[in-house]
């Protein structure tokens, strides 16, 4: 059993914690539930047009207006988990949701995608933890295409350079000094399952992006 380090124990079981992560989960769901009201909305305008014999607009229409609509939102939020969530915690995220920063709104359509964020919701802390240049953007920036591709990018090199680094480590937190991987011991072998991934991201594509496109194999 990979041990906890009092420092992480401590904002664990800190209130702090419990308030921040039941705040986001709050937020996740009214990001779902104005997805949600967004689709109902529009499928009224579809019925309405079938009726009249119009062709447009379709369901399809309506469910990409949708995750439009929520986009940034999703995405700001994504920023705050992915600087404040444990390493390995991370890894499984990108695993199991690998075109999270290009189709955001599939963390709401896809049911295990949907899982793996709340994952990082129940997992993440108050304040960052192994990021030390990155952080949350605002809604506005995170709107922004250039804004989001820039902080996809800086995230990505920082991300593969913390794990890489807990990766190193590895070995002296599996011989038992119980030095958790980037400060967190849960979930060593997930890490170590991507190990080959991650120490090759940081080539050209980053860390993050050798994950997804591995994962999709």
């Amino acid at each position: 059993m990979n041990e906890t380090t009092p420092d992480v124990l401590e904002m664990e079981n800190s209130p702090e914690t419990a308030n921040y992560r039941k705040n986001r989960l709050m937020l996740w769901e009214t990001i779902i539930a104005a997805y949600k009201d967004y689709i109902a909305d529009g499928m009224k305008v579809v019925d309405a047009a079938k009726e009249k014999g119009a062709t447009s607009p379709t369901e399809a229409d309506v469910q990409a207006a949708a995750g439009v609509h929520v986009r940034a939102e999703i995405r700001a939020l994504c920023t705050d988990l992915l600087t404040r969530s444990p390493i390995e915690t991370i890894v499984r995220f990108l695993e199991r949701a690998p075109d999270w920063s290009d189709a955001s709104e599939r963390l709401i359509t896809d049911t295990p995608q949907n899982a793996a964020l709340v994952e990082l919701i129940t997992s993440a802390y108050p304040h960052r933890t192994w990021a030390k240049k990155m952080d949350a953007l605002s809604k506005q920036l995170a709107a922004d295409a250039t804004s989001w591709s820039a902080w996809v990018t800086n995230w990505g090199d920082e991300f593969g350079a913390a794990a890489r680094t807990a990766i190193q480590g590895a070995g002296e937190a599996i011989g038992g000094a119980g030095k958790a991987l980037g400060g967190f011991g849960a979930g060593l072998g997930k890490l170590l399952e991507w190990a080959p991934y991650i120490l090759a991201g940081g080539t050209v594509l980053g860390v993050a992006t050798v994950i997804a496109v591995a994962a999709r194999k």
